[in-house]
């Protein structure tokens, strides 16, 4: 009766393991069945267990639609996406995305989103027991058809994460090199950094090109004598200016530690970097939004910290 890698069902199979239609509307009035689709159920303690993983849910939501094509269909795109577990910058949709290589007609539809296109099997991986893109297919088929900052914020994501290499990601890009979008997408493969801790790390990463900044490292350890001292988020060596990209995520109380605590570390490692001779720039959504604004920040640090370094080099030379 049950799809052993979903737990749904269909009106048909329960009406073929002897339920009528009477037994069908009564699990569903007292709950004990939920309906995903229009005839496609599952078990309600089966929603229960996946309440609390948005990755699982969207899943069985995705299984689901299967159920309703009977095609050998995929998730693709955000859906992949979200079954995977990555960063989405502005997700567009909720519905399920699934992708097939048999011939379609239309794109959206009740609820969801068929598209067509060639599925390799080196382009195919199983997720929560529902088979998707795999995470390179995803993020390069987002980079294609997202913006350069959605494509980045995806790739850093799932190379965070361990879900793919740059080397995968290039053997797409070179799979699909006829694909339209496929030149923002290897430039997407090209900007990716994992380093990149969150999504506001990656899209101040894409603002600071977009200005045509120089190029930071990404999560630098620096220290003195005594050893290391702190990670930074971006560090420019050559006029020693650290930026930060707060989320408030980073003074979120967590492992133990108090919001005061946390404060009060923070405030000993800017000490520190201010001692060492480091000019901080710290910054949040708003500014990392506003790609001419943060180059305006960033700017003016880069002249306080050449001023310093030469007012440094003048002490020692004196």
């Amino acid at each position: 009766m049950t799809d052993a890698s979903s737990g749904l069902f269909t009106a048909a199979q329960v009406r073929a393991a002897g339920c009528d239609k009477a037994a069908i509307r009564r699990a569903l009035r007292t709950g004990m069945w939920v309906a995903l689709r229009r005839g496609v159920y599952v078990e309600a303690s089966r929603l229960t267990a996946v309440a609390g993983c948005a990755e699982r849910r969207h899943a069985l939501d995705v299984a689901a639609v299967r159920l309703v094509l009977g095609l050998d269909a995929v998730a693709g795109g955000e859906s992949a996406a979200r079954i995977l577990g990555l960063d989405l910058l502005n997700p567009a949709t909720s519905e399920p995305v699934l992708v097939t290589d048999t011939a379609v007609r239309g794109t959206h539809r009740n609820g969801y989103v068929l598209r067509t296109a060639a599925l390799p099997g080196n382009h195919r991986a199983i997720r929560h027991g529902v088979p998707i893109t795999s995470a390179a297919r995803t993020a390069v088929d987002l980079a294609r058809t997202r913006s350069f900052a959605e494509g980045v914020v995806v790739a850093d994501s799932a190379l965070r994460q361990g879900l793919v290499t740059v080397d995968q990601l290039r053997d797409v890009t070179i799979d699909c090199w006829t694909w339209s979008g496929i030149a923002r997408a290897r430039q997407v493969v090209d900007f990716a950094d994992p380093r990149a801790e969150s999504v506001l790390e990656s899209l101040s990463r894409v603002a600071i090109h977009a200005q045509n900044l120089p190029a930071p490292r990404t999560q630098v350890t620096l220290g003195d004598a005594a050893g290391p001292r702190c990670r930074v988020d971006f560090l420019w060596d050559d006029v020693r200016v650290v930026g930060e990209a707060d989320g408030l995520g980073k003074y979120e109380p967590g492992g133990g530690r108090r919001t005061r605590d946390i404060l009060r570390a923070e405030k000993r490692r800017e000490e520190w970097l201010s001692d060492a001779g480091y000019e901080v720039v710290r910054w949040g959504w708003e500014d990392a939004n506003d790609p001419s604004r943060l180059a305006r920040r960033l700017q003016a640090a880069f002249t306080r910290g050449a001023e310093r370094q030469r007012g440094r080099q003048h002490r020692d030379a004196a």
